[in-house]
């Protein structure tokens, strides 16, 4: 038995399964079992259970199964060793220190450079009682933060005065001026001549913590005019600042499925979110959001949501995290956001009213992939009168952001979603308010059936004016017929067009000639086709039942109509049709591998074939 499985057999023997999954979900006991409703998925009826002497779970809906350390590492996406310290800790097991994390912490420098940003702190609280701490009480005052409020975060302020001089306090503590310099709260100049002097001066001190809240930095906030507004410490040992965010320590422990963090933008927001109620609130540290924040995020929260400032720099910064996000995400790993209204940020907002305005707000989060998508298209008067070079552009750009996804399921899906906004750009941007549609989504699915409904006996196959037809012909003619009458659409829907296999081999013959000749047919596509001799193809496709069951397909139609009827048939027969395979096979995957991901791409996929109906 290796040194580390004595460890967990230490934590298994001091904490329970249920007591585990009972911090999250009601169990009820059942004869040697507990059961409750599953942590992973939606029900209504328990199907989840717990076997404490087996030291197990299992759920029957969605097929979750594991022991101790794998709850807690698919519950808060960690990793294995995340889950183990989680648990250690819980249980008081003292783990070997094996991780650079813990050399810092032994490392005698370290613990005195902890000490001094732990003076440092003191010093600034004590300042900001005193006379000239006055300007600095009425700012927070004016903000709203109460007294418990400011103990809390452990604000205070740096003076400018020689006598209020941290680096002097600092000599005088003891601390050697080497350790003062590496702690980033102090310059020495150029000349190097003078003596080192104070990094914050006149300035509202917030200090940043980690996540055992321990001082390691500060921010400090300009109180007269001046730049920059906002400053932090010079990156240190305990430091950098792209690895850390503010509020952390505090939001770490009120993290739940329902209650994911929220990243603002700065220092009061997420102050002033603690004071009204929101918990969870955190902030990057005046950057933008890095790669390891955003890992930072997702270790607790798989769906933390993203509300910065209601203006240009907000949107922008939005969009940069959305993009940045990409090659990380996975089935238990995206980002919500939320958008302020424009001049607001989340302070503002609760200074205006009541927290339920801000609860408002994020009851509206939008999901990642409608950022991206909005990203690409935020100038809609462009879009709407688009040229085919603009389309071209547009449609490679959104390959190039579904390409920086690595995960194979994500970025499938992603694909599917962003080709179906694409189709369905333009022509809805024509339908206008003093235009009513003429063509309504459904219609196809209401006659579909009509041709075959009295041969519904006969398979996939009937038998109609002595020829042999299939059930998707009467889909495939329509199709064929609206490019016919309106050969200018066959640019707009190429891609589906090439990719289709057409059920006779004259409706295949016309399929290439479409793709090949019809922007070189001016005045009828008729005409185009008698000169090559294939005018005889269009006697088995325009029958007289056509246009009753699809008007819009007649040449006196508007394009853009057509247009809408061709996508919407293409997407009811066989978008929904790829859908139902990959359903079914993915299905097959889930009954024989129980695997997360599978299931993940299971229910996307019902998600995806639900909103199609």
């Amino acid at each position: 038995m290796t040194e580390l499985s004595l460890y967990l057999d230490q934590i298994k023997a001091r904490l329970t399964l249920s007591e585990i999954v009972g911090q999250d979900r009601r169990l009820s006991r059942k004869g040697h079992e507990y059961i409750g409703l599953c942590p992973f998925h939606e029900e209504k009826t328990p199907s989840f259970k717990v076997n404490d002497q087996k030291g197990y779970y299992h759920c029957f809906g969605c097929g979750a199964h594991g022991d101790a350390f794998s709850y807690v590492m698919h519950r808060s996406n960690m990793q294995f060793m995340e889950a183990v310290k989680e648990l250690a800790d819980k249980t008081g097991v003292s783990l070997p220190d094996r991780s650079q994390q813990s050399y810092k912490e032994k490392n005698p420098r370290n613990q005195d450079l902890y000490a001094l940003l732990e003076e440092a702190c003191s010093w600034f609280q004590h300042v900001l009682t005193t006379s000239v701490g006055e300007d600095a009480r009425d700012y927070l005052r004016h903000r709203g933060f109460i007294p418990d409020t400011v103990r809390q975060f452990r604000l205070g302020f740096a003076s400018s005065q020689h006598n209020n001089s941290l680096y002097g306090l600092l000599v005088k503590k003891g601390f050697s001026k080497d350790l003062i310099l590496s702690s980033g709260l102090i310059i020495v100049p150029e000349d190097q001549k003078r003596e080192p002097y104070d990094r914050f001066r006149d300035r509202l001190m917030f200090p940043i913590l980690d996540a055992k809240g321990r001082v390691i930095a500060f921010g400090g906030r300009l109180l007269r005019e001046g730049q920059p507004k906002y400053l932090n410490s010079s990156d240190s040992e305990l430091f950098h600042k792209g690895q850390v965010l503010y509020g952390y320590s505090f939001a770490q422990n009120h993290v739940s499925k329902d209650h994911p963090y929220l990243l603002v933008e700065g220092y009061c927001d997420v102050i002033a979110l603690h004071q009204a109620g929101f918990k969870t609130a955190i902030a990057p540290l005046g950057t933008a959001v890095t790669a390891e924040q955003l890992h930072l995020l997702w270790r607790r929260s798989p769906e933390p949501i993203l509300c910065f400032d209601g203006d240009e720099a907000g949107t922008r910064a939005s969009f940069r995290t959305a993009q940045r996000a990409l090659p990380f995400l996975a089935t238990m790993r995206t980002l919500n956001f939320c958008f302020l209204p424009k001049g607001e940020d989340p302070d503002s907002l609760l200074r205006q009213g009541s927290p339920q305005l801000f609860r408002d707000i994020l009851q509206k989060k939008i999901p990642l992939a409608e950022v991206l998508w909005k990203s690409h298209i935020e100038n809609g008067a462009v879009v709407i009168n688009a040229t085919p070079e603009q389309k071209a552009t547009l449609k490679k750009q959104l390959a190039e952001t579904v390409a920086q996804i690595t995960d194979n399921d994500i970025r499938y899906f992603y694909q599917t979603d962003f080709n179906e906004r694409f189709r369905n750009l333009w022509y809805k941007s024509y339908t206008r308010a003093d235009q009513p549609r003429k063509f309504q989504s459904g219609k196809f699915k209401d006659f579909r059936s009509k041709e075959s409904e009295s041969d519904s006996s006969q398979g996939n196959d009937f038998i109609k004016d002595g020829l042999l037809y299939k059930k998707s012909d009467l889909a495939q003619k329509i199709l064929l017929a609206i490019l016919v009458n309106h050969p200018t659409l066959v640019s707009e829907v190429a891609e589906q067009l090439a990719a289709l296999e057409f059920n006779h081999g004259e409706w295949q013959k016309l399929k290439v000639f479409l793709l090949e000749y019809a922007d070189d047919a001016n005045d009828s596509f008729e005409d185009c086709l008698a000169q090559h001799g294939l005018l005889g193809i269009l006697d088995n496709i325009f029958d007289r039942n056509l246009y009753n069951h699809a008007p819009y397909a007649a040449k006196q139609t508007d394009p853009r109509i057509a247009l809408e009827g061709w996508l919407d048939i293409w997407d009811q027969t066989v978008h929904r049709a790829r859908l139902k395979e990959d359903l079914e096979s993915t299905y097959q995957d889930v009954k024989t591998s129980f695997n997360d991901k599978d299931w993940q791409r299971l229910k996307a996929l019902k998600s995806n074939l639900f909103k199609q109906t």
